[in-house]
């Protein structure tokens, strides 16, 4: 069992969540019989942008920290950090697009957070 792994999907988690939760703080309360205002249909390309970019940072950096054993070739320190910065948005993006605080909203947002750490902490791990 890979415990800095487990430990990067839990931080990773709580970022995650703890920005719902702190985003529904800030958010203005609504008049009564209100309904909640869905997301500009704009948020929806760029979570899916961010998450892509993520993604596609992330497999880099395995299959080049995976290589690098053999070839002593390391990816620049500059696409960590842009992976790092990658995965924050990637994981404060429910929030800021306005996703409620819900028991059903936060166990995805969790999910999905513990997955992104996880991910991430095993990339950094397999540089040499």
């Amino acid at each position: 069992m890979n415990l800095l792994a487990l430990l990067g999907a839990l931080a990773a988690l709580l970022i995650a969540v703890t920005g719902l939760a702190v985003a529904h703080r800030l958010r203005p309360a609504l008049p009564e019989g209100e309904p909640v205002p869905e997301p500009h249909s704009v948020l929806l390309t760029i979570g899916s942008g961010l998450l892509s970019g993520f993604v596609l940072l992330t497999g880099f950096l395995v299959a080049t920290g995976w290589a690098a054993r053999t070839t002593n070739i390391l990816p620049p320190l500059g696409l960590y950090v842009a992976d790092g910065c990658a995965a924050v948005a990637v994981l404060l993006y429910p929030a800021l697009a306005g996703l409620p605080f819900t028991a059903r909203h936060v166990t995805a947002v969790a999910f999905f957070g513990a997955l992104v750490g996880y991910t991430l902490t095993a990339a950094f791990q397999l540089r040499p």
